[in-house]
């Protein structure tokens, strides 16, 4: 019997024939598409080669990752330490008699040309707090007379001394106060001969000025308080 014709409706078609491409099946895209790449390349590096390496190297910088920059002088610094000291005060200290105090804060300081007084100024120069050590018997009148050309006062009027104490041990003094002439009238002067336990004396003697404020007297007090063995 002789069958139906290949291609016939409702009979499936045969085998496809060696080396050949299946029916109802179109040409690969992808190979194509391949194909045409591989072409504009070649066309690319034929016409022009040159700048296609420029564009490659500009390729590679963007697209390499950019270095990082060490870290500054400011980043690196360590925060400080918290459990730091505090600066040593400006002890002023003495030999003989072995003592020291603290001078006010801010106060200029200097040391006579024969080195036998140290001085201390108040910023505004309405105050001045001196200092002196001798160990002979009665030196300590002929330093309190020297005092005035010192402080650079006048028309000293000393009041009665007495004795009591100061400094941080405290130590016994001879003491007095009165009025003078310094950057004007009224002003106020005050001193204090100091026994240190040993031959060797200290005499504190400051004076300020009528037209000082009351801080003044304040500040020299408390730097008086601070007087103590070394």
């Amino acid at each position: 019997m002789v069958g139906p014709p290949q291609g016939a409706p409702g009979v499936p078609p045969g085998p496809p024939r060696a080396g050949g491409v299946p029916p109802g099946r179109p040409p690969s895209r992808g190979r194509n598409v391949a194909l045409l790449v591989i072409l504009a390349m070649i066309l690319i590096l034929v016409v022009g080669g040159a700048s296609c390496v420029t564009c490659l190297v500009i390729t590679q910088r963007l697209s390499s990752p950019r270095p990082v920059a060490p870290p500054t002088a400011v980043s690196a610094l360590k925060p400080p330490n918290p459990q730091r000291e505090p600066p040593t005060p400006p002890w002023i200290t003495s030999e003989r008699p072995y003592v020291k105090f603290l001078p006010p804060t801010t106060w200029r300081r200097q040391i006579s040309q024969d080195r036998e007084w140290g001085t201390f100024s108040s910023p505004t120069g309405d105050a001045v707090l001196a200092f002196t050590t001798f160990n002979q018997p009665g030196e300590s009148t002929a330093r309190l007379g020297r005092a005035a050309s010192v402080l650079g006062v006048t028309g000293v009027d000393w009041r009665t001394p007495r004795y009591g104490t100061i400094g941080k041990e405290p130590f016994t003094a001879r003491m007095a106060d009165g009025v003078c002439n310094f950057k004007g009238p009224n002003g106020y002067i005050w001193y204090a001969t100091v026994d240190t336990g040993s031959v060797d004396q200290i005499l504190l003697i400051f004076t300020v000025a009528g037209t000082a404020p009351p801080s003044r007297r304040a500040e020299v007090r408390a730097a008086i308080e601070t007087l103590q063995r070394r």
